[in-house]
């Protein structure tokens, strides 16, 4: 759960002494997700409380479907700013209260313990989807405990002080050592969105993204939701840097963002077939393991998830807002460039061979004026000089 949520909502029920309610923090997460959408380019001021409105608006919404007490909000901005920043918010968020849980779903899905929003909402949800329609044959993500095998192996590798060991500590030799890899088909497949849809430059932003998710601290993950859902997870993070770098401080147009969309997921699920991944042994069920065809939806619940675990926020996402400002600079530069040389440029005369103003008759030019000026100043030489 995203960390300043929870400050705010706990800011905003202070009375309440038990543990915030999953429904509630996954609501406030939600709209904050949308919001970053939706209404991206807020001023500074108003951009401080964002996640707080986020999460007074989530508590608004259930505080009688979940009996809360009474809501104190005290916002981090004055009053009248935070006041107009509140009803723009409330305004342009969707207004169902629906969200994905967590736990063990009821009538064989998410659908019987939640309500589902409207084919027209999800439609109108804010890039990187934010659709509370989950993919029954995929599990949410949750925390694994150790098994009893993993437990006596770390057992065995410490020593009897119960210090780790040399062993543990990894004393392997560095070329020995195998670095944690994605999945083979990942990087041919971005490389593929990249070439088909642009542009270029996101790619290794995206990589650095699945890289940090995939394999966090350089370990592979445990997370067998995410090994699932591989292939949304990286149309998810392609369309987030895409909206990022293309749109930068604007709103994106919806019907845009939903063509682009639907482009995104028909390309990515064209390379399964136009993607040629080289393996050594040449198994090819090896070289695109984990893989599924996306859908729209798929797509939709991935993005819902990246802003749940707060993957937006990690060092990755910090490129993107580095290559505005690289292409910014790179803008200004070229416009400065350009100007310089306008300004140096000397105006070229051209002269059409089948008329009678040519340049030896056109005695107003510069070059003549300047040779007359010099003939002048000699011939007024010498005449002083007889004189």
């Amino acid at each position: 759960m995203n960390r300043s949520i929870e400050q705010a909502l706990l800011s905003l029920i202070p009375t309440h002494n038990a543990a915030l309610p999953p429904q509630l923090t996954e609501l406030a997460s939600s709209l904050l997700a949308q919001s970053r959408h939706k209404a991206s380019t807020l001023k500074a001021e108003e951009e401080i409380a964002r996640p707080y409105a986020c999460a007074h608006i989530a508590c608004e919404r259930l505080k009688t479907t979940l009996n809360l007490p009474p809501i104190e909000p005290r916002p981090p901005i004055p009053p009248r700013i935070y006041k107009r920043l509140y009803s723009h918010l409330d305004k342009i968020l969707p207004s169902g209260t629906g969200t994905p849980g967590r736990g063990t779903p009821a009538r064989g899905g998410l659908e019987g313990r939640v309500r589902t929003p409207s084919t027209k909402l999800r439609e109108q949800l804010a890039p990187l989807g934010t659709s509370p329609q989950a993919s029954k044959s995929r599990p949410l993500p949750g925390r694994t405990t150790p098994s009893k095998e993993k437990s006596l192996a770390d057992f065995r590798d410490s020593n009897a002080d119960g210090t780790p060991s040399k062993k543990k500590l990894g004393t392997t030799p560095q070329s020995k050592r195998k670095p944690p890899s994605l999945p083979l088909w990942i990087r041919p497949t971005l490389r593929f969105l990249c070439k088909e849809l642009g542009p270029a430059s996101i790619g290794p932003i995206v990589a650095s993204g699945i890289e940090s998710i995939v394999c966090p601290n350089g370990k592979p993950t445990e997370d067998e939701w995410v090994k699932i859902n591989l292939a949304s997870l990286l149309g998810a993070l392609y369309l987030f840097v895409w909206r990022g770098v293309t749109f930068p401080g604007q709103d994106l147009d919806q019907s845009t963002y939903i063509k682009f969309r639907k482009q995104l997921v028909a390309t990515l699920n064209r390379a399964r077939k136009e993607v040629e991944v080289n393996v050594k042994d040449g198994d090819a069920e090896k070289a695109w393991e984990w893989w599924y065809d996306v859908k729209l939806k798929d797509l939709d619940m991935s993005a819902l998830v990246i802003n749940r675990h707060g993957w937006l926020e990690l060092d990755w996402a910090k490129g993107v807002q580095d290559l505005v400002h690289m292409n910014e600079e790179r803008a200004r530069d070229d416009e400065e460039d350009a100007e310089r040389e306008e300004r140096n440029a000397e105006p070229v005369q051209l002269r059409r061979a089948d008329t009678m103003f040519q340049e030896r008759y056109d005695f107003l030019a510069d070059r003549k004026r300047k040779g007359y000026a010099e003939w002048k100043e000699g011939i007024m030489k010498r005449i002083k000089a007889q004189g």
